[in-house]
């Protein structure tokens, strides 16, 4: 498997430079999200601070992205947005972002999937390590540089689906789990420790935020 362009990256370094500043500052990232109705920079969460400084640099690469979660806003549903939500914002902001990149998804609910410019999205169940299989012999072709887990918060179900994707990364590659909640930090930091031995690093980091003190936390990994 070829190396990801993003192995320039020095993660934990990065992100002590950017712990340093701090997560106040909005930045085009942010900016680009929001306008197309995806919470990753706001109004309760910062990640596009960090997601800006570690990625700005490769915005013209070809990349391959993936992520877990569409967003549903179906009543009742596990991690539903709610109804003002807007499934498939964040997959629109990161094909803005990178105007080269592919990007691909994967979520639960098939009402909320599409395909359109460099957008293709896939039928999965994260607590399901068949679904999962299945997925990636679909894509058996494709490696990715960014794989970014919002789909169900829960850590059994993040896990599962790092356990089963691993594969899938390029050395080199980013993988990020976020919304990580108060019941599942333990657990996760517990992960974060053990996937170490198979990264060149690993952040696992509540995010300040004036709004959020609860689930404004993520993981961040780099593979070896």
């Amino acid at each position: 498997m070829e190396m990801s362009i993003l192995d320039h990256l020095g993660l934990e370094h990065e992100f002590q430079y950017i712990k340093g500043k701090g997560f106040a500052d909005s930045t085009n990232l942010c900016r680009l999200m929001s306008s197309f109705g995806s919470d990753k920079g706001g109004p309760f969460h910062n990640y596009t601070v960090v997601y800006d400084w570690l990625f700005s640099r490769f915005r013209d690469a070809p990349l391959n992205i993936f992520e877990l979660g569409l967003g549903t806003n179906k009543f009742g549903a596990p991690s539903s947005m709610g109804a003002d939500g807007k499934p498939g914002a964040s997959l629109r902001g990161w094909r803005e972002y990178f105007p080269r990149a592919h990007i691909f998804a994967a979520d639960i609910d098939r009402d909320v999937l599409f395909d359109e410019g460099r957008i293709r999205t896939f039928w999965v169940d994260q607590r399901d390590s068949t679904a999962i299989r299945a997925l990636w012999a679909t894509l058996a072709d494709i490696a990715f540089d960014i794989m970014i887990d919002d789909g169900l918060h829960e850590a059994s179900a993040n896990i599962r689906f790092f356990m089963e994707s691993f594969g899938k990364l390029k050395p080199g590659g980013i993988y990020v789990i976020e919304d990580v909640t108060p019941h599942d930090t333990d657990l996760m930091d517990s992960f974060a420790r053990c996937i170490v031995h198979a990264g060149k690093g690993v952040i696992h980091q509540l995010l300040d935020h004036p709004l959020n003190k609860v689930d404004n936390r993520f993981v961040i990994f780099q593979k070896a």
